[in-house]
């Protein structure tokens, strides 16, 4: 088995330095906060005859796809006590009928390019809705330049999950702008002094013993893990699927409570299955309403009398900015030395390229969308 503590070896499949990005998110929270706040909302766009108004939304819709697409359900957890009015993740090539020209379409792409998003840049143009974009560039950042809608262009380079703190910061931010939510400084702030303080904590250069990163990572190797969360912590645990996925390369769940307790519950009930190749890893919060906490207790009881591996982490921090950062910052540390641990480069996502290969020959609807909006 790798040595976690061996740096060489864990050079020797980290070949894109994820966890050397992993260790600047802290930087990336500031970038990402200094770039938003020179964003500025015009007062309309034209696209063809019409003439757009930015006012304030009835509604918003939050458009991406995987790591763009995770930020707008992150926000949505952590501010539904404050939004008065709906916002929806929306995850498709389509947006919903109800979607007019009192609608906020926020296009979210990391690399500028992702084709589901551009669709919805167009149909969101045909609807005369209010759009703002976030991108490192790409044809998205091209169509709000030709339509001139506002764009927040984040830094370029990274592979689109560790981009995270940029969209998320910079979502949040858009909505400060438009009145939706408020008071984040703070917030902002104190997730970023968390990350420092993480950074070295989690470090390849902080051994096993000192590194909870690398012990839990060591915990769910070779095994198939499930996340549970709960209330703002619930895209976290989507999150920890995606990012077991993706940087791991091995197949993994996620779980979401109250919900779970209506159905995932049950096939812990099952004794005819050996389950101790399944692990379950609760994110939880000292802070926890009494209704989940019981949830939680009685839910990982029973858990823990099927399968030997039973996890819990707590987050770091005050603020639910700090709390929800902190975890995924955990977890994505796991996902990375678990992907070592499998021997196998975390950053390389080559059945992704090939189906975006197929699909440009296939369909090419980035060029035709292209050809729509440059054209007029």
């Amino acid at each position: 088995m790798i040595d976690l503590n061996d740096i060489e070896q864990i050079e020797k499949f980290d070949k894109s330095s994820q966890l050397k990005i992993m260790s600047s998110w802290s930087n990336l929270v500031k970038e990402a906060r200094t770039n938003s706040l020179s964003f500025t909302l015009p007062s309309s766009y034209q696209w063809r005859d019409k003439v757009i108004q930015y006012q304030s939304p009835t509604n918003v819709l939050i458009c991406g796809m995987g790591g763009s697409a995770i930020a707008g359900d992150y926000l949505v957890q952590a501010f539904e006590n404050e939004l008065n009015i709906p916002v929806i993740v929306n995850k498709t090539y389509n947006l919903p009928n109800f979607v007019d020209e009192h609608t906020l379409v926020v296009c979210i792409s990391y690399s500028g390019n992702t084709e589901e998003t551009l669709a919805r840049f167009h149909e969101a143009l045909e609807k005369k809705t209010m759009i703002v974009s976030i991108s490192s560039g790409g044809l998205l950042e091209k169509f709000s330049q030709t339509v001139k809608t506002p764009h927040i262009e984040v830094k370029a380079g990274l592979p689109p999950r560790s981009s995270f703190p940029l969209i998320y910061i910079s979502l949040i931010s858009i909505f400060e702008k438009f009145g939706l939510i408020s008071g984040i400084e703070d917030q902002i702030k104190e997730a970023e002094e968390v990350l420092i303080e993480l950074a070295s904590s989690y470090s390849p250069l902080t051994v096993i013993e000192n590194n909870s990163a690398k012990k839990i990572a060591y915990e769910l190797f070779n095994t198939l893990p499930i996340t549970i969360g709960h209330t703002i912590f619930s895209p976290v645990a989507y999150r920890s699927k995606c990012e077991f996925n993706e940087n791991s390369k091995i197949i993994a769940l996620s779980e979401v409570l109250p919900e779970q307790n209506h159905n995932g519950i049950v096939v812990w009930d099952n004794s005819n299955k050996a389950l101790n190749h399944v692990s379950v890893l609760f994110i939880r919060d000292r802070d926890e309403p009494k209704p989940i906490k019981i949830r939680v207790e009685e839910t990982k009881k029973l858990i823990s009398s099927r399968t030997e591996k039973v996890l819990e982490v707590f987050p770091k921090g005050k603020t639910i900015l700090a709390k929800q950062l902190s975890t995924t910052y955990l977890i994505d540390f796991i996902s990375i030395y678990l992907a070592i641990l499998n021997e196998i480069d975390p950053t390389i996502t080559t059945s992704i390229n090939n189906l975006k290969k197929v699909l440009k020959r296939k369909l090419n609807l980035r060029g035709k969308f292209e050809d729509k909006i440059t054209k007029g």
